[in-house]
């Protein structure tokens, strides 16, 4: 008899233990599972480097540039504070620009005198778009029910596309340049070409080897989780190359004043981010699984709104 009074409380009790584990509520945590987001980025691009080797005018001074991005982004959330992601985006890869010195020897040239010794902030930047392939760790802890902060560390893949020209063509390097001329007077006038001939007053040139290069992402930010269960994230970081990308040289022909210059790809960026959870999706199926009844359209979107805010 004791024994089936043992036995008759263990099965109670394994009874009670399931039963409690079938009712506990569903949850629709938003960082769970696959997600599919559109993302867009603004770039703060450091200045390029310039030092005089020889001759009497300084070296060009490097300015700041800006950049973009804009792509698709797929991430796996395989924990509840952590995920991967992989981004197949197009933008900036190359940005520089750079301010001149203005000799005196212009005026010769009927340059304006008050523009003279001094420098002039060139009106090119030079610039190239191409795709790039960001690959991230993701972590994000909840703040409250529909606000995360985040942060990210990763690589940004870019230069497949100059890997696969050097690759089929035999063309491993590409060359920048950029430059100013002389002001023009009546004796630069071509009568055969009815234009005028342009002598170089400043020029710069640079060469990029063709490859694959990655670049370090760091980053942190907030994550608003919307209503309907998907998330808009707020990014900014820093993007730090490995290596330069374009190095060259620089010279000043009516001095003859010479130099290398450097450039790489390190910037700033702030990064807006749409994710769609697929949670609205997951909610109604569950649902209409658990053959929940309403008695309108109205009554089963406050029943998904619930759902999605009982994690």
């Amino acid at each position: 008899m004791k024994k089936t009074k043992n036995l008759s409380l263990i099965v109670l009790i394994l009874l009670l233990f399931f039963g409690a584990r079938a009712q506990k509520p569903v949850s629709f945590y938003p960082y769970k599972g696959f997600h599919v987001g559109i993302t867009g980025q603004t770039e703060y691009i450091n200045k390029p480097s310039y030092i005089a080797l020889t001759g009497p005018d300084p070296a060009p001074k490097g300015r700041w540039t800006t950049g973009w991005e804009m792509g698709i982004e797929f991430s796996y959330h395989f924990a509840k504070y952590f995920g991967i992601s992989l981004g197949m985006n197009y933008g900036t890869v190359v940005s520089y620009r750079n301010a001149i010195y203005l000799n005196e020897l212009l005026l010769e040239y009927e340059y304006i005198p008050e523009y003279v010794n001094q420098y002039e902030t060139s009106l090119i930047t030079m610039s190239v778009n191409e795709m790039l392939f960001p690959i991230k760790l993701e972590f994000h802890y909840p703040l409250r029910k529909d606000l995360f902060f985040n942060a990210e560390a990763g690589i940004k893949i870019k230069g497949i596309n100059d890997w696969l020209i050097c690759r089929d063509f035999g063309i491993c390097s590409h060359g920048y340049r950029t430059g100013k001329g002389l002001p023009v007077t009546p004796a630069d006038y071509d009568t055969v070409t009815g234009s005028y001939f342009v002598k170089p007053y400043y020029d710069d040139v640079g060469y990029q080897h063709l490859k694959i290069r990655c670049n370090l992402l760091l980053g942190l930010g907030l994550s608003y989780k919307l209503p309907y269960g998907d998330l808009l994230r707020f990014n900014a970081g820093i993007n730090l190359s490995f290596n330069n990308i374009i190095e060259g040289d620089y010279l000043y022909y009516l001095t003859n004043s010479c130099g290398t210059f450097a450039v790489k790809n390190d910037f700033i960026y702030t990064q807006l981010s749409y994710i769609h959870t697929f949670n609205w999706e997951k909610t109604k199926k569950y649902l209409k699984k658990q053959e929940y009844s309403f008695s309108s359209k109205k009554e089963r979107r406050k029943k998904i709104f619930e759902m999605l805010n009982a994690w």
